[in-house]
């Protein structure tokens, strides 16, 4: 039910965009401003401190609504979801001629690649044990492994890849704070079902954000490469 609720949102709106996109972002504007980047390393310092503390706490509290919204987030962050989601609206705006959902839906499905990717690459070169296999030390590094690996959080890497991208496609505060309300109930699935440390989900929020920014940035070229949406998908 989650999954088509996702897959519905995600074309009506991605429908509800067309003839509106925003102007891509100039050449000029950086992709992350210094004080986004001394808040980014702030909070992952102050997480990353504190990550068992904050997985005692999370783990400590579960409750019906907690378990539901951890489910919407888990669902918006599946790259199994998310990727088939995207391609099929690609296709189907491309068939039915629509230019604006068919920009909006590929942007979107190649920052979601480039961010999936590069945090699949991170993952197994930095190693760090999820909580779920190690729980009483958060500061388990098995460097080049494939398996069990927490950094950073891919889910979450996912989501706020994506609630950027379509973030981009609107003016609207409103639909702002719902995309990234949306992402941010992904950072906290991951912790609630125990796969994810919190600074995890911190380092994989930042890099999906800049994921989206570049390819916007840099909208006119070619885009991905294949192989990095193969990894995605394979992800």
């Amino acid at each position: 039910m989650r999954r088509t609720t996702v897959c519905v949102f995600l074309t009506l709106f991605l429908a509800g965009q067309s003839g509106s996109a925003q102007t891509a972002v100039p050449q000029s504007r950086p992709l992350i401003r210094w004080p986004e980047a001394l808040g980014f390393v702030a909070l992952t310092g102050i997480t990353f401190s504190t990550d068992g503390d904050i997985r005692t706490a999370i783990q400590g509290h579960h409750s019906g609504f907690r378990n539901s919204l951890a489910g919407v987030g888990n669902t918006f962050g599946n790259s199994k979801l998310i990727f088939p989601a995207l391609f099929f609206m690609t296709v189907g705006a491309k068939v039915a001629g629509s230019s604006d959902l068919y920009d909006g839906s590929w942007r979107s499905f190649r920052s979601a690649a480039l961010a999936t990717s590069t945090t699949l690459v991170l993952k197994s070169l930095i190693g760090r044990r999820r909580p779920d296999v190690d729980p009483h030390d958060p500061y388990r590094f098995s460097p080049i492994s494939f398996t069990f690996n927490s950094f950073p959080s891919g889910h979450t890497t996912v989501a706020f890849s994506l609630a950027t991208s379509l973030a981009m496609e609107t003016k609207s505060r409103a639909d702002d704070v719902l995309l990234y309300g949306l992402a941010a109930s992904t950072a906290f699935g991951r912790m609630h079902v125990d796969k994810h440390w919190a600074s995890d989900t911190v380092v994989g929020a930042a890099i999906g954000i800049l994921a989206a920014r570049y390819v916007r940035r840099h909208d006119h070229s070619t885009g991905v490469p294949t192989t990095l949406v193969a990894w995605s998908v394979v992800f």
